[in-house]
């Protein structure tokens, strides 16, 4: 198996665990609030990651250079990226959220094209403009759209999210050719961390701990090890042998596997206008992952 089909293979199982998500963490940050949500993430994901850039085979300490990079990264990637997109679900809703990401591939590709020098194919193109089509279908076609939850502070909260997150794509594949993803992954959580505890002692330090994981252990979990620690792996692998424009595409798989899983829940029913929209979606992967990255 090829390394670039190993490195789909990876984006496909984020995207999975991303929409399982959907179901997993339903309105836990508005029960347990914002700081402790991304205290957890940031902090457990830490930690989960030092024991492997422990115990990988060949691991070293990043550049002086790097490890700066590294660290303006996981300002944009992780705590930039992270407190938006809880802060903004506060403020807006699910659906107008998840219509806002699909810009994030295009502004993906825009910033591939000014700074990484990638050459803009007629195929990449007019793929992602294919997903970004069936995506809007998956999500907007709904019985009702919850707008009451919706403002423009919001708005901008999320876009500020996705935006960030394409700029950290955007940095990270030059680091990935000098540094292995684990240690990668670690020294941005470090960082992180070391950036998140001054601002979040005093609320954990109130936070009722017991009470929190009795009731929300499972998603806590999931959110931890799954949703943070084993996707951020899955896209860094990706991100190591594709474009950022590749990975940031898979955003646009996340609706189809929510769907088809809400299918399987019983949620939903197999709808034709739907299921055309998927096609559009696969399609869209298929002529953005067509041409290999070319440099000008």
């Amino acid at each position: 198996m090829s390394l670039r089909i190993k490195a789909h293979l990876a984006l496909l199982g984020s995207a999975i665990i991303f929409a399982i998500n959907y179901w997993v963490s339903d309105d836990i940050v508005s029960h347990i609030g914002v700081i402790p949500l991304v205290f957890f993430r940031t902090v457990g994901a830490a930690i989960l990651f030092f024991f492997l850039y422990k115990f990988e085979k060949g691991s070293k300490m990043p550049s002086k250079k790097d490890l700066l990079l590294l660290g303006v990264a996981s300002l944009f990637g992780i705590f930039i990226n992270q407190f938006m997109f809880f802060m903004g679900l506060q403020y807006t809703n699910a659906v107008e959220t998840a219509t806002i990401h699909t810009s994030n591939p295009l502004i993906v590709m825009t910033l591939g094209v000014i700074f990484l020098k990638a050459k803009l194919s007629r195929n990449k193109l007019i793929g992602v403009i294919m997903g970004a089509i069936g995506a809007l279908i998956l999500v907007l076609y709904q019985a009702e759209i919850p707008d009451a939850n919706s403002s423009i502070k919001g708005n901008l909260m999320i876009f500020t999210n996705t935006f960030s997150y394409a700029i950290f794509l955007i940095m990270l594949k030059p680091l990935l050719k000098r540094n292995s993803p684990i240690t990668a992954m670690f020294w941005m959580h470090f960082i992180a961390s070391m950036i998140l505890l001054p601002i979040s002692f005093n609320i954990m330090i109130e936070l009722d701990w017991v009470l929190t994981f009795s009731l929300y252990w499972k998603s806590i979990l999931y959110i931890v090890f799954m949703l943070t620690f084993i996707a951020y792996l899955l896209n860094m692998y990706g991100l190591k042998h594709l474009s950022p424009t590749s990975v940031s595409f898979y955003i646009y798989l996340q609706p189809v596997f929510a769907f088809i899983i809400a299918i399987i829940l019983g949620h939903q029913l197999p709808v034709p206008l739907k299921i055309f929209a998927t096609v559009i979606i696969l399609a869209g992967v298929y002529l953005v992952n067509r041409d290999k990255v070319v440099k000008k």
